[in-house]
């Protein structure tokens, strides 16, 4: 986790690269983001913010113009879907306000544990560790865990980890599989855990351990 930090600095909302301003804006945009790129969904959601601002507004929403507004990100007929099902669910259950507790939040349409530990954690500032493929892979590399499920995966790594940097590790994970731990080819040589990790193929011989640190 230190190390981690070091590489990627910041607060969970640093290192987030969905733009949002408010909870409600960070759960249109996670929704928008499966089987997409942030970069793609954050040149739609400027469009989205702006024709429907508020859960009222995206419950209302002519659904042809919004598919046509997010068309862009992939699955869009779905997704138009569950954003309507969702603002509407707002709007009809919580009083138009995003719930904090994940019981809440897991049953709003087009909203699983991995959205809402997203919301959670970088929108509320609230304990959440989203698993996602990068976090999955990571962790079994790294032997935290040898489980595949994710909510499996998600208890394992509670166990350990403080609640207040359960955001913070899980986004820095993302990061350092999207720029390092690919799943591919991962560049061990460049991995600030290479000494530790037990799936590094760099020889231990030829680890470089950080200054004033020693395996074991």
């Amino acid at each position: 986790m230190r190390r981690l930090a070091d590489e990627y600095p910041g607060t969970a909302k640093d290192l987030c690269e969905l733009d949002f301003d408010t909870p409600f804006q960070l759960l249109v945009a996670t929704i928008l983001s499966a089987q997409s790129t942030d970069k793609m969904v954050n040149s739609v959601t400027p469009v989205v913010f702006a024709r429907w601002p508020t859960p009222e507004a995206l419950a209302g929403a002519d659904i042809a113009e919004l598919e046509e507004v997010i068309h862009s990100t992939g699955f869009f007929r779905s997704k138009a879907k569950s954003l309507v099902g969702m603002a509407r669910a707002l709007v009809e259950r919580f009083d138009g306000e995003v719930p904090g507790p994940i019981e809440d939040l897991v049953t709003l349409p087009g909203v699983g544990r991995k959205t809402a530990n997203v919301v959670r954690s970088v929108a509320m500032g609230l304990p959440g560790l989203p698993v996602d493929t990068h976090v999955a892979r990571l962790s079994r590399r790294l032997g935290f865990t040898t489980e595949t499920d994710p909510e499996r995966i998600e208890r394992e790594l509670n166990g350990f980890v403080p609640a207040a940097e359960r955001g913070p590790l899980s986004l820095r994970l993302i990061l350092h599989g999207r720029r390092v731990c690919f799943a591919r080819r991962p560049v061990c040589e460049q991995c600030v855990l290479t000494d530790f990790c037990p799936s590094s193929t760099v020889p231990v011989g030829r680890r470089r351990l950080r200054k004033g640190e020693r395996i074991g």
